[in-house]
C-alpha cells in the first residue's frame, strides 16, 4: 500500500516518539537500579565517630605532644609573648573520600569553639557506606545570611559574630604582652579554604568494624609565629593572612578509635 508523503511523516513521528518514551523508561530503571536516592543502606553501613582536641604543642607528622619552646627573642617593641583565652571558627561540607566516592558527613556550617583545656570533644556521628575512606575534605568558611538562616533557631545565635562586618570564618582572642604590660586583641581572619587531609592509616568500615573515630587536632603552637619564629601581632592586619595560613596547617586529622587524642598505629 502507497502511502502519500503527510502519511509516511505522519508515521516518522510517531515511530520517534516510540523510541523518546522508551528511552526515557529505559534510564528512569537504570537510576532505580542505581540507587540515585541519598539513603543509605542499613546493612551496608556503619558509623564514622568525629571528635576534636585542641593542643598548645607542636604536632610533627607522627609525633604528638613535642613541645615548642616558648624562648623568642624579641625585636625592641614587638610582643614577647600571648595567651589565647578563646578560639572559634566556621566548619562546613564535611566529606569523607574513596578513592572513588564520597560521603558527606555534615554539610551545614556550625561554629567549632576549641576547649583550650584539651578535653576532647564530639563534633558528629554519622551514617556511611562501608569504604575504605583514605581522605577528609571540609571547608574553613566565611558565612553568610543564607547560610544561616535554614539553621534551627537555637543554633543561629552562635554564627551573630561572624556575620559581622566584612563577615569572618576565624575569631581568636586573648591577651599579647609587651614588656610586661598586658593588651587584648581579637584577631578575626576572613580565609575561605577547602581542607584536604590524607588519612594514613585509612578508615576501614565494614561488617567486621562497622564503626570508626576520627580525631581532628588542632594546635596552636604555630598560629601566631613567623617563617623565622618570632611572634607575629595579631593586632596588625598586616599579619592577617600569614596568621590564617599558619592556622590552616594547624589542623590533621588521624584515626583514633581509642579517643585518646592520638593517631592510632595502625
Amino acid at each position: 500500500m502507497k502511502m502519500n508523503t503527510r502519511e509516511w511523516v505522519r508515521l516518522k513521528i510517531s515511530q520517534q516518539s516510540v523510541k523518546a518514551i522508551t528511552m526515557v523508561m529505559m534510564l528512569v530503571l537504570l537510576s532505580a537500579s542505581t540507587g540515585c536516592d541519598d539513603s543509605t543502606d542499613p546493612e551496608n553501613s556503619g558509623e564514622i565517630n568525629m571528635t576534636t582536641k585542641y593542643s598548645s604543642f607542636d604536632s610533627p607528622s607522627g609525633s604528638f605532644g613535642k613541645m615548642i619552646s616558648t624562648e623568642i627573642s624579641a625585636a625592641s617593641g614587638a610582643i614577647d609573648s600571648l595567651r589565647i583565652t578563646r578560639a572559634r571558627f566556621v566548619i562546613r561540607d564535611i566529606k569523607y573520600k574513596t578513592q572513588s566516592d564520597s560521603s558527606n558527613f555534615r554539610a551545614a556550617p556550625f561554629v567549632l569553639e576549641l576547649n583550650l583545656l584539651s578535653t576532647m570533644q564530639e563534633i558528629s556521628v554519622a551514617e556511611v557506606p562501608f569504604g575504605t575512606y583514605r581522605r577528609i575534605e571540609f571547608d574553613v568558611h566565611r558565612v553568610n545570611t543564607n547560610d544561616v538562616t535554614p539553621l534551627p533557631a537555637s543554633e543561629q545565635g552562635q554564627f551573630q559574630e561572624f556575620l559581622a562586618g566584612e563577615r569572618y570564618s576565624i575569631i581568636i582572642s586573648g591577651t599579647t604582652y609587651t614588656g610586661g604590660q598586658p593588651l587584648a586583641f581579637t584577631f578575626r581572619s576572613r580565609v575561605n579554604v577547602k581542607q584536604k587531609i590524607d588519612l594514613s592509616p585509612e578508615l576501614l568500615l565494614g561488617a567486621s568494624a562497622p564503626a570508626v573515630n576520627a580525631t581532628m587536632l588542632i594546635s596552636s603552637s604555630g598560629w601566631f609565629r613567623s617563617s623565622s619564629g618570632g611572634l607575629l601581632d595579631p593586632n596588625d592586619p598586616q599579619n592577617e593572612n600569614t596568621i590564617s595560613d599558619n592556622f590552616r596547617a594547624s589542623i590533621k586529622v588521624f584515626k583514633d578509635n581509642n579517643k585518646d587524642g592520638s593517631k592510632d598505629a595502625n
